[in-house]
């Protein structure tokens, strides 16, 4: 299937959702909404709205208009460069809209509100229909990513997989955080990363930067390197080492996934979505589940200098050397064989709820299914070794415990 039969799909799929079911998946991922009658009831003021031009999770065209009806509309059409914080700002924001109801291109409409923040306003999801300017330029685009992807499913390409997991350093038995900035620096492949705290930023998560590699393998090994580095660096013995979604509360951690080598693509987000994330939240500690919706929604991504981009939905996989070395083996097999999977539960919208409520019992009648097509791909004798243990948990039904030092788990003696 190319690029223009999947948006075309996607757009079927989103017209069986009811205005009720699109306002919801948007709410539960924390995007506010605004109807006509919300907008009736706005005091009079200075009103900015933008309509942004989605095509392949990238925009095309973002266009800003004063609305406030104090003198003659101001429209103009926005720079990447000159306006580079607000375009990636509305930019993120309509992504993350069009993703949350099944697609991938498409224009929302935004206002910006009193808090800082922008609402939705309406989403056109085929503005590619007819003969005009935005049609052509829908059209380049999807050419353009066409010829990307054939290139790549050429050259068979295998992806680079990297991470940057997160954890924290614990004072028992008060449960005090204790700032890894004390011990790490912000840079290297153990390092200290910065949350913004009552508008003061402070580097209270550590964090660990393998280098990364095609082969689960070497990156695992990379990961041990980073876990030494950062015992010789953490020189207080007494402190616990805990990861998972919020072992500690207002502190969420995330595991990333750095993929390069292959493009970004809807497709490939939403296989990782349904095949990796959905299953590792049946196996999350459900005190974990506070992460959601303000950090760890289904989708999130971040395009990285390097070419390639992170995926940033799943929470800390330090918990165990089970989980994480077969959070890196599913995530390359997916990777490599996204097109093969074809399963989508989260499209359902008892399942969309159940992933951000954290209903357990709702996602595992889902799992056997989707890790029964997982041992089916062609390339899943690559990955078997570390993948296997982690399917054993999923179908199992157990859950991690974030209160533990992971330090044991690891085998991670103080100093080593």
């Amino acid at each position: 299937m190319n690029v223009k039969e999947e948006a075309e799909d996607a757009v079927h799929a989103y017209k069986k959702l009811s205005s009720e079911e699109r306002i919801m998946r948007l709410k539960q991922v924390g995007i506010e909404v605004l109807s006509t009658k919300d907008q009736r009831r706005r005091e009079p003021g200075l009103r900015i709205r933008y309509d942004v031009d989605i095509s392949c999770l990238q925009a095309i065209r973002i266009r800003s208009r004063d609305t406030s009806g104090m003198g003659a509309r101001q429209e103009r059409e926005l720079d990447r460069e000159a306006a580079s914080s607000v375009y990636r700002r509305v930019e993120r924001l309509a992504i993350k809209t069009l993703y949350t109801l099944g697609l991938n291109h498409g224009v929302v409409r935004l206002e910006a509100s009193g808090n800082g923040g922008c609402a939705v306003i309406s989403v056109d999801p085929s503005p590619w229909k007819g003969v005009t300017d935005l049609a052509a330029l829908y059209r380049e685009s999807w050419n353009q990513h066409q010829a990307l992807l054939n290139q790549e499913r050429q050259a068979k390409r295998i992806p680079v997989l990297g991470m940057d997991p997160e954890f924290l350093l614990v004072q028992m038995p008060e449960s005090k955080i204790v700032p890894a900035s004390r011990f790490l620096e912000r840079t290297g492949v153990a390092g200290c990363d910065s949350v913004t705290i009552g508008g003061r930023r402070v580097y209270p998560v550590a964090e660990l930067r393998p280098a990364p590699s095609t082969e689960p393998r070497e990156l695992l090994s990379h990961l041990m390197r980073a876990f030494a580095v950062a015992s010789r660096s953490i020189s207080d013995p007494s402190l616990i080492w805990q990861a998972g979604g919020m072992p500690q509360r207002g502190l969420p951690l995330g595991g990333h996934i750095h993929l390069s080598g292959i493009q970004l693509t809807g497709g490939l987000l939403r296989a990782l979505d349904n095949y990796l994330a959905l299953p590792l939240a049946v196996l999350q500690d459900p005190r974990g589940s506070g992460r959601r919706p303000r950090y760890g929604t289904l989708g999130d991504f971040r395009l990285k200098s390097y070419g390639g981009f992170e995926y940033r939905t799943l929470p800390s996989f330090l918990v165990s050397p089970v989980v994480a070395k077969g959070v890196v083996a599913l995530a390359g097999l997916i990777a490599s064989s996204y097109d093969q999977l074809m399963q989508r539960p989260l499209s359902e919208t008892k399942v969309h709820t159940a992933f951000y409520e954290g209903q357990r019992e709702v996602m595992m009648a889902y799992i056997p299914s989707l890790m029964e097509e997982l041992k089916k791909l062609s390339g899943y004798a690559r990955y078997e070794r570390y993948a296997n243990p982690l399917i054993r948990q999923f179908q199992l039904g157990h859950t991690w415990d974030e209160s533990r030092d992971i330090r044991k788990l690891w085998n991670i003696r103080p100093g080593s």
